[in-house]
């Protein structure tokens, strides 16, 4: 990301031009003259075998190389590689059009089960609580009414306390049918107990088949549940790398800035068979300094400067103006704390090496296949050497981790996965802080207006460069003119 590349050198850079502001506090120094443009036009295939040949010496070297971005542009007036990549690119949208069909068609079952499974799980909670109020209006309401004129709703005619009889039953003698005891312990008429008793016997009855009925209807909606689970679960392992295929099909017109620079771009006519492939790789190795007259340097363990510091965490990182804050609002310290770990344990950066080398690079390919049949390839090699210090190059591969993740995450919403980061969870909070925002303005607008006092400060101090001044040099090279330059200027170059 260019934009990021200038905040490391404005703070980074060479002095003066308001660059190198915190120079010794960070490096981030492009080589001098170390912008090459390498340009070849050769028989189709050779620039691909330089290019290919390239990444491998790369790598030999000590390069550790990571792609940053990736577009194609294919011309329709090539129609056999057009209609190659369409069709490819056509067959996996068919694919992922299905598997989210089927996603949609098992969630759709999931729900249905999990209404009904929250339904006789209160049923089940009722049986196994021994809930005789709520299961014997679940009797009145859906059994018993069907007798019609024998129910206990259309006998209330006749005896109005018989829905209350019925429930005091539950709760005194729930399973006694003797008609003198019912009588007696109710005090009421001998042929209300009758019927108080017939209905006993049906509740009873109904009780003991509904128990084992419910029983067994859990167990069996359970597995479906689990089953529509395990089918949603696979359907979207199985998605996610057709996805990710598909993403990288990125055409170079997808982007807002190649559209306009179509209108000026020699490779971009609708009246030749032109196709363009753009790639952007980093490499980056640590180096050391080679001094005249030196003695013998010995490296034993950490040495004791820690790359994630207070400034490239304040004024890079969590910069909201134009750091990687600006680009990524969704980072938090928690995810940097963790990209960081990940960075230093899978050999990304090192921590006892305070220096490295570091290649930017840009690989155009245009083919032109030309009326008469012959085609052809121009490649061009944009290069850009830097010098860095390590919090420099941490700030880059954290940039480098965020393209990633935003690149995961767009899969996951596609099908409908959740990170750690951002669960449905957090997106119910964050409706439901809405609703509850009102007396929080009050305290965000003195807290704004507090941010805003402390970046004009900042600003001033960063202008006037007091800030550099007060906290001058720090735990890297800050003698640009004499030891960057001539030590390890020369090495990058």
């Amino acid at each position: 990301m260019s934009k990021i590349f200038e905040l490391l050198e404005k703070y980074g850079g060479a002095p003066p031009e308001n660059k190198g502001i915190y120079l010794g506090k960070i490096i981030a120094i492009p080589s001098l003259g170390g912008d090459e443009i390498f340009n070849f036009t050769l028989p189709k295939g050779e620039g691909t075998n330089l290019w290919m040949g390239f990444l491998p010496w790369l790598n030999n070297s000590g390069y550790i190389v990571q792609k940053v971005d990736e577009s194609l542009e294919i011309s329709p007036v090539d129609a056999g590689y057009y209609q190659l990549t369409q069709k490819q690119k056509e067959e996996m949208e068919i694919k992922i059009k299905q598997g989210l069909a089927s996603i949609a068609t098992a969630v759709s079952e999931y729900e249905l089960l999990a209404h009904d499974l929250r339904k006789y799980k209160e049923f089940l909670k009722m049986l196994e609580t021994n809930d005789e109020h709520s299961l014997r209006s679940i009797f009145i309401d859906e059994v018993d009414i069907a007798t019609g004129a024998n129910s206990i709703k259309q006998i209330v005619i006749r005896w109005p306390t018989m829905i209350a009889d019925f429930m005091t039953l539950g709760e005194k003698i729930p399973e006694e049918t003797d008609v003198e005891k019912i009588r007696k312990i109710l005090n009421i008429s001998k042929a209300e107990a009758v019927v108080l008793s017939t209905k006993q016997r049906l509740y009873n009855n109904w009780k003991e088949i509904f128990g084992s009925e419910v029983r067994g209807r859990v167990k069996r909606i359970l597995a479906q549940v689990k089953s529509r689970e395990k089918s949603i679960s696979e359907y979207k392992s199985w998605l996610k790398p057709l996805i990710a295929r598909h993403k990288l099909y990125k055409e170079g017109l997808s982007k807002p800035e190649t559209i306009k620079g179509t209108l000026t771009s020699i490779w971009h006519s609708p009246g030749q068979a032109i196709s363009t492939n753009i790639i952007e790789i980093w490499a980056w190795q640590p180096m050391v300094g080679i001094e005249a007259r030196a003695g013998t340097l010995e490296i034993r363990g950490n040495v004791a400067i820690e790359p994630y510091d207070s400034l490239t965490k304040e004024k890079i990182i969590f910069n909201e103006e134009n750091g990687l804050k600006k680009y990524y609002p969704w980072i938090t310290e928690e995810w940097v704390n963790s990209k960081v770990k990940e960075i230093i344990s899978n050999g990304w950066l090192t921590k006892n090496r305070l220096y490295y080398v570091f290649f930017q690079i840009i690989y155009e390919r245009a083919i032109i296949k030309t009326p008469t049949g012959f085609e052809m390839e121009d490649i061009t090699f944009n290069t850009k050497t830097w010098f860095l210090s390590q919090n420099a190059l941490l700030v880059l591969l954290l940039d480098l981790k965020a393209k990633q993740e935003v690149f995961e995450k767009e899969i996951d919403q596609l099908i409908g996965l959740t990170s750690k980061e951002e669960t449905i969870d957090d997106e119910l909070e964050k409706i439901i802080e809405r609703w509850k925002s009102e007396k929080k303005r009050e305290i965000k607008k003195k807290d704004s207006k507090l941010k805003k006092v402390r970046k004009k400060i900042n600003k001033i101090l960063e202008i006037l460069s007091i800030d550099s001044q007060l906290a001058k040099f720090g735990p890297y090279e800050h003698n640009f003119k004499d030891r960057i330059t001539n030590i390890y200027l020369t090495i990058c170059m």
